[in-house]
């Protein structure tokens, strides 16, 4: 949804946000692919050790790996480049995707690898799936893939999909594994004797737990601050329409953005505005939250069908400063992306019902960009079927597809409520004033009745526009100052109080117009000029249809009074007259006589101060004149 602006106006209410640095947190879907897979499919296998991480400037990081065994493929000894996505990039700004491998100077790793891009890069196959980190934890090395903010749907077994495990996968004994591997590449395949027995989940929790997604050097969650004074977020889609889904995933996303808003404990406005070119998803920030389907940019490698990969990733840019609420710290979102893989048709045919089953993706993915983490069954959660309400929630760690589609559970909502809730609205402001002090500059002033409001929002129209937020002044301030508006023109105002997110009711609406700069008045067929060209008048008008213009001059040989028509010269609409009152109240009177039933915005400006009144008659309204006997002073 884009909010149409007439005219420019409010600059100097528009939050002046410097642009810090920025990264995105992101969550990935995936369908878990078997080790015999991993090793067959893989150019390169490697256990090493990583030297350093540096950043190449095009929001990706390349780490120097120690090449310690080479246990397949052929690669020489010495250092070898891994290149993961997120990173630093211009202007400030970095991205970090949730789920893509991340390692530490001196930690050895064992890692599945395939040639990317330059000569000499390799990329680590299907993202973090291929990354095994050594651990060592109960006395025995562990090779542990880290799938926090990683969600498992579906594993094949046999061929054939099968729903997801309850939990987490059982770990491995590093060097077993890696002796495995080595075997497999030389032929000589045989059964797994790798796993290990993991009673009580105590060695998958080797990584610290959380709810909610957090920056990992200070440890403050993530959230929208947009909709604190009652912004929506606006979510776009770009690609062909996903394979296999009934409605292209265009139609899925309607109930899994409504299903994040239909909770009344929280602010959530998460809204769909359309199409977008837009298409860069999670490689940079673009300015535009999109639902990008079929990976346009090659994020990720394509889906297998006989082995599974990628489902969807998803998560929010924020940025590195920091904002309170409530007491709390956090960091701001300011944007967002999803996105669906290729290749994805055979997993949908699986579905008994595969159009709620990318709602239901879709609703989970668009849950992680709101700052909520897994319920659980990730390696960072408690095991699922520990408990039977963590168990139902959209944001454990597997799909359920039973049907489902996009329903958020109670986990789900106290999640929501503690990122978003809102608590009791305070009461409205009361007695809107708002005076003109320049051609540029309206003061406000109310009444408040809240007590602990945060802050009060400012909303602003012109006389035949709809009302847009313009900014806020601190919860206990009775007005306001609005500058950089546009001489000569009409605004309406209105003010609500916030508090704990909750919005009170509207104060009651304020009208004022702008002085104009003086100038001459210079009549032509839609300027009347009156009483010796000391006043100008001009009417612009709005038929029941949609159609716009501007009143049209009817000559007549009279000083202080005018007509206009809007349609045809045989169909007069309205008179409008100037009257020299000056003896009678030190005024100039302004009287109009309409004859129409169109709405019209009729301004009428003294060129000599730049003083203008404005008359608004609405869409409809019974014909009505006026005498405005205070109209202009500043009698000869």
């Amino acid at each position: 949804m884009t909010v149409s602006r007439p005219r420019t106006f409010f600059p100097a209410l528009a939050l002046a946000l410097a642009l810090l640095a920025a990264a995105p947190l992101a969550a990935t879907s995936f369908v878990n692919v078997s080790d015999e897979d991993l090793a067959d499919r893989a150019a390169i296998v490697i256990v090493g050790r990583v030297v350093s991480r540096a950043g190449t400037g095009g929001f990706a990081t390349d780490y120097a790996v120690q090449v310690e065994k080479v246990l397949k493929g052929g690669v020489p000894a010495g250092l070898l480049t891994v290149r993961t996505p997120g990173g630093g990039g211009p202007d400030g700004l970095g991205l970090t995707i949730h789920g893509a491998p991340r390692f530490r100077p001196d930690e050895r790793v064992l890692l599945f690898l395939e040639p990317h891009g330059a000569a000499g890069v390799f990329r680590v196959r299907h993202l973090f799936l291929g990354a095994f980190h050594r651990v060592e934890s109960g006395g025995r090395a562990l090779a542990l893939r880290d799938l926090a903010g990683a969600t498992e749907l579906r594993v094949e077994e046999e061929g054939a999909p099968a729903p997801a495990p309850a939990e987490t996968e059982r770990p491995r004994d590093f060097d077993a594994f890696a002796r495995w591997i080595a075997d497999r590449a030389a032929g000589k395949a045989r059964p797994a004797d790798y796993r290990i027995e993991d009673a009580g989940g105590s060695l998958r929790r080797s990584i610290a737990k959380y709810s909610f997604f957090v920056e990992p050097s200070d440890g403050q969650r993530l959230r929208w601050f947009d909709f604190d004074h009652g912004a929506s977020v606006i979510w776009r889609t770009a690609g062909a329409a996903q394979e296999g889904v009934p409605g292209g995933g265009f139609v899925e996303l309607g109930p899994a953005l409504q299903a994040w808003n239909d909770d009344p404990g929280t602010a959530i406005d998460y809204r769909y505005g359309g199409l977008t070119a837009a298409d860069t998803g999670l490689l940079r920030p673009d300015g535009v939250n999109t639902v990008l389907f079929n990976d346009p940019a090659d994020l990720v490698p394509d889906f297998q069908c006989g082995s599974g990969g990628i489902l969807a990733l998803g998560g929010p840019f924020y940025r590195d400063d920091t904002t309170s609420r409530e007491g709390r710290l956090y960091h701001p979102i300011t944007e967002a992306d999803v996105v669906l893989n290729d290749d994805l048709a055979c997993f949908f045919a699986a579905s008994a019902n595969p159009a709620k089953l990318m709602e239901e993706i879709l609703a989970h993915e668009l849950g992680h960009t709101l700052g909520l983490a897994h319920a659980c069954g990730d390696a960072s959660s408690p095991p699922c079927r520990s408990n039977a309400v963590l168990n139902q929630s959209l944001m454990r760690a597997f799909v359920h597809d039973d049907g489902r589609g996009a329903r958020l559970e109670a986990d789900d909502r106290n999640g929501a409520r503690v990122l978003y809730g809102v608590g009791e609205p305070p009461p409205a402001p009361l007695n809107l004033r708002a005076r003109a002090v320049s051609p540029v500059e309206v003061r406000l002033a109310w009444n408040l009745r809240a007590t602990g409001a945060t802050e009060v929002r400012v909303e602003a129209r012109t006389l035949d526009s709809p009302f847009v937020d313009v900014g806020s002044v601190s919860g206990g301030s009775g007005g306001a100052i609005l500058l950089g508006l546009e001489p000569g023109t009409g605004y309406v105002f209105r003010v609500r109080a916030v508090r704990g997110g909750a919005f009170s009711d509207y104060s009651n609406e304020a009208s004022v117009t702008t002085p104009t700069l003086p100038s001459p008045c210079l009549p032509t067929s839609q300027t009347l000029c009156l009483r010796d060209g000391r006043f100008r008048v001009r009417v612009h008008w709005k038929a029941p249809d949609g159609r716009v213009g501007t009143g049209q001059v009817m000559p007549v040989a009279a000083a202080d009074s005018g007509l206009f028509w809007f349609f045809s010269p045989d169909n007069l609409e309205l008179l409008v007259k100037v009257l020299d009152a000056c003896g009678e109240n030190g005024h100039y009177w302004v009287f109009t006589g309409p004859a129409t039933q169109v709405q019209y915005l009729l301004t009428v400006t003294d060129t000599l101060t730049g003083r203008t009144r404005t008359y608004f008659q609405p869409q409809g309204a019974a014909s009505q004149g006026l005498t405005d006997s205070q109209a202009f002073g500043d009698c000869p």
